[in-house]
């Protein structure tokens, strides 16, 4: 008698069908070495987003932030030293270039335990390419000042402080303590007591860039024909001694800025750092 398969039933196998159990093998390796590699990318997409906000968060940190503009004055430039040159205020970020100023004050010998670091800011004139940088301190009447032109740095100390007669004394020094300006405002911010002094430091810090650049980057005055060209006296005292000739009667010449404390005397000297017979007005 044959054997036959009753409907609804199934023939028992009776060997291994091997080209579908290896396909099923391989479905199943591919299925399991499939699983890693999503959770991989998974975790890879994950920390990428992760990075990608630290980044942004490093960025807005790096990033110097604005403090001060007026565009105006980048072309219409006074004359006159003792008006407001200042255009623009940065304060500056965790970026390289506060890094570097950092290692300027310490290789002057600053004390970095009395700085404020977080309030570093930067200072853009239109009436030379220095830049001046300034740190305050713990000390609310001094400002460590640094001036900067084509990467060569000058360190000094800004001090300001109450003198008699309600009027303010200014002064500005080296870090050998020795002084280099110095003088006092009355409650209208007119000039008095006037002392420009002999620094050999500012001296050849002003050679230097005169020099290096004879201070190509020089914005020309607006009215610079009809105004004695200072900076083109032989020295730095020279130049500021010319610049507040017209103020040697103290009370008369009003000093204009939107910097303060300190700050105000260290912006009027920077004025004539680059100064020289052929420096530009």
């Amino acid at each position: 008698m044959t054997d036959e398969c009753p409907v609804g039933h199934i023939k028992p196998q009776t060997g291994l069908n091997f080209p579908i159990l290896t396909r099923k093998l391989n479905d199943m390796k591919k299925l399991l070495f499939g699983i890693p590699v999503l959770t991989g990318i998974i975790l890879l997409l994950a920390y990428g987003c992760d990075k990608e906000d630290e980044v942004q968060i490093l960025d807005a940190d790096a990033s110097n932030s604005l403090v001060y503009e007026d565009p105006s004055l980048i072309d219409e430039v006074s004359p006159y030293f003792y008006d407001n040159h200042i255009y623009r205020i940065e304060q500056l970020g965790e970026n390289p270039e506060k890094r570097k100023v950092e290692a300027a004050a310490r290789e002057n010998g600053v004390d970095m335990d009395c700085l404020l670091l977080e309030v570093v800011k930067k200072h853009y004139f239109n009436h030379t390419g220095v830049i001046m940088y300034s740190i305050p301190t713990s000390n609310p009447e001094q400002t460590v000042i640094l001036y900067q032109s084509h990467g060569l740095f000058q360190v000094s100390m800004a001090e300001f402080g109450p003198a008699p007669g309600q009027k303010m004394q200014f002064g500005l020094r080296t870090m050998d303590d020795q002084p280099f300006c110095s003088f006092q405002l009355d409650e209208q911010n007119r000039i008095g007591e006037f002392v420009v002094s002999e620094n050999e430091l500012i001296q050849s810090f002003n050679n230097d860039i005169y020099f290096l650049t004879l201070e190509t980057s020089h914005r020309k005055s607006t009215h610079a024909e009809d105004a004695v060209c200072c900076r083109k006296e032989a020295t730095w005292k020279a130049c500021m001694s010319c610049t507040v000739d017209a103020c040697l009667d103290s009370w008369v010449c009003k000093l204009a800025g939107i910097a303060a404390g300190p700050e105000l005397a260290a912006a009027l000297a920077a004025s004539c750092i680059g100064a020289g017979p052929d420096a530009r007005c």
